[in-house]
């Protein structure tokens, strides 16, 4: 029997109705690459490669009580109509179209009885294209295993591999177990067994991220100068069920450029020009504060090569510099707190959503997300909104023989966060996704269009450096 790993298992506790823990991504596909394409042989291609990823084909089966972590329990009955649909775009079939049914449809939760997993292939693009909308419960991935599972349906020629060519995924890999889901959930006694030895290892585990809580605090209190409080803005509110998205692309070599001269990396360039979008938006608002606001980023702990399913991050927040007006002096603040983040994280620092994961039962893990929820506005955040970066080949891809033109992330919304930006590098772009919650961000195409103007800012105040 396989039982979900703890990292893994907190992401279906943290899910409620309004905030679904699902990740995503929209692909704009050109269907001339193959004259054979339609849904039907979409949808078949499909089946053949998910087929040689195992993990796809199982279900959650979750503990009485939520005493413990759920099992994974193989679905024989997998029906690929049920997780491959159609939809359509209303005329003119433009962008906002697009955007208003992305928005929609990736709102919708995930259900539980089945594989958590779902693609729609929209029709009705304007120039006669489609577009992949996908959608997968982070308790099976992270972003950069999200991208192994898209080189597995990828394709680099509009001709599509062999299966014999296509390797089996997940199950079998160096870093995962060697166990395979069962075809029926465990019985109660081995249940209840394992739940007992389980409880044991929390509990030493708990009284482990207790001591290093307390001596991280202890620490914190003989620093001269405490921490300055996250500033609450508008998209820090209590978020809804609904959600829009919106997206911009930049050419990765300009960013490669500025990372060069400045000496940082790509990721301080993003959290630059995005803090830069940001402080335009809220200064239009008139709601600018004075102190900046945090980025929480997700970093890998993956090792170099490993592709496999599941979670492997962990969350550092950032200063955003959102305070700063100079693009340059934002990106080098910037560039120093990310170092100082990710030393804290090396030495071993307590992350909020691993300590849930190994100290807590699923059930006590959704009391904490539900009390929390009761009373967001009076727990300190911690950070203003979630911003990541995924990387893919760059070199162009196909699925089932159409040609991918771009690949725009979508993601998960916290509680407290009713903004996250995810950038994704493809060929020789660099796409920012924008989900959002509505009622929160009205107009999500500001920040998009932000990102693409303090870009036009950077360069300018680069080439007044020089």
């Amino acid at each position: 029997m396989s039982q979900m790993k703890p990292l893994d298992g907190v992401f279906l506790s943290l899910e409620t109705p309004e905030t679904p823990t699902h990740i995503g991504g929209l692909a704009i596909l050109d269907t001339s690459t193959n004259p054979a394409f339609d849904f039907d042989f979409f949808r078949d291609f499909v089946a053949e490669r998910v087929a040689r990823c195992p993990r796809f084909s199982w279900r959650v089966s979750e503990v009485p009580l939520g005493l413990d972590l759920p099992y994974w329990v193989s679905d024989e009955a997998l029906d690929f109509n049920e997780h491959v649909r159609r939809a359509a775009l209303p005329s003119p079939g433009g962008t906002q179209e697009l955007a208003d049914l992305a928005g929609h449809l990736f709102a919708m939760p995930l259900d539980r009885t089945r594989p958590l997993w779902e693609m729609y292939l929209i029709e009705g693009l304007q120039g006669g294209r489609v577009a992949l909308l996908w959608k997968v419960h982070h308790c099976l991935m992270d972003g950069v295993s999200g991208a192994g599972l898209m080189e597995l349906l990828f394709d680099l020629t509009p001709e599509p591999a062999p299966r014999a060519t296509i390797p089996v995924t997940d199950e079998g890999g160096k870093n995962n177990d060697q166990e395979q889901a069962a075809s029926s959930p465990p019985s109660w006694d081995q249940m209840l067994g394992r739940s007992i030895r389980n409880a044991a290892t929390r509990n030493l585990k708990f009284a482990e991220n207790l001591y290093k809580l307390a001596s991280e605090a202890i620490g914190e209190g003989q620093n001269t100068e405490p921490a300055a409080e996250t500033p609450r803005v508008s998209f820090n509110g209590t978020v809804g069920a609904r959600r829009a998205v919106a997206w911009t692309s930049l050419p990765i070599s300009h960013l490669k450029e500025i990372k060069d001269q400045l000496g940082v990396t790509i990721n301080d360039v993003i959290l630059g020009l995005t803090g830069g979008s940001v402080r335009e938006y809220l200064a239009s608002r008139g709601e600018l504060p004075k102190t900046s606001l945090k980025a929480v980023v997700p970093v890998s702990t993956r090792k170099p090569g490993d592709k496999s399913i599941g979670n492997q991050i962990r969350d550092i927040a950032v200063d955003w510099a959102t305070d700063l007006e100079d693009p340059i002096e934002r990106i080098m603040r910037i560039h120093k707190d990310t170092i100082r983040a990710k030393k804290e994280v090396a030495e071993g620092g307590v992350n909020l959503i691993e300590g849930l994961a190994e100290s807590l039962p699923p059930a006590a893990t959704r009391l904490i997300v539900q009390a929390g929820a009761a009373f967001a506005d009076r727990v300190p955040l911690p950070g203003n909104a979630v911003v990541s970066n995924v990387r893919m080949p760059s070199v162009p891809f196909y699925i089932a023989g159409a040609k991918i033109e771009a690949t725009i992330p979508i993601s998960v919304l916290a509680p407290t966060q009713g903004l996250n930006i995810t950038a994704l590098t493809y060929c020789d772009e660099i796409y920012f996704g924008f989900t959002v919650d509505p009622r929160l961000v009205p107009n999500p195409w500001m920040l998009a269009d932000g990102t693409s103007k303090s870009l036009i800012e950077l360069q300018a105040a680069m080439e007044r450096r020089s």
